[in-house]
């Protein structure tokens, strides 16, 4: 291809962009339903319970040495992925809020489900198919008080386990 003059692709901004649910039970991690799934009971919106540090995706890539016999140089490849997911919300006793919608019920100390996050669409926009998703199967763990600074909202964190491989899929009917 012909040398061109490097152009700004155009982007979207994260600032209303994003609606993270969570959700009990998904059947298919690429194509969660709409009405079935995220609307199901017990499935809650919990975008805004975050804090702008509270929705954390993370992920490393190991790189596994691959030495030969007399190579002066030792060579590489790519290993497995790992995925981890911190979150940080504010203190709520509204029923679809993360403080409530992500507690472990006792006797247990961990919480099976989904999250679901969809990017790129104003958070007002409802749910339809075709809008792409990233979906995480998740453990979450224990609810823990945040920082007592003296400053802002009360908030919990929480340690969220990947137990399924983060699929990119679209929303299905």
């Amino acid at each position: 291809m012909a040398d061109v003059v490097d152009v700004v692709p155009p982007a979207v901004d994260q600032t209303g962009n994003l609606t993270v649910w969570f959700v009990p039970t998904i059947a298919d991690m690429a194509a969660p339903k709409t009405a079935t799934e995220l609307g199901a009971a017990g499935a809650f919106r919990i975008t805004y319970s975050f804090t702008p540090d509270g929705y954390n995706p993370t992920g490393d890539q190991e790189i596994l040495t691959d030495d030969r016999l007399t190579l002066p140089q030792g060579l590489q490849s790519l290993g497995k992925v790992t995925a981890g997911l911190t979150l940080k919300y504010v203190d709520s006793t509204a029923a679809s809020s993360a403080a409530v919608v992500l507690k472990p019920v006792a006797p247990a100390t961990s919480l099976d489900g989904y999250l679901v996050e969809r990017p790129n669409v104003p958070n007002g926009t409802l749910a339809a198919a075709s809008q792409k998703v990233i979906t995480r199967k998740v453990t979450l763990g224990a609810q823990i008080p945040g920082p007592r600074d003296g400053n802002g909202k009360f908030t919990w964190t929480q340690v969220a386990a990947v137990t399924g491989v983060v699929t990119p899929g679209v929303l299905a009917a």
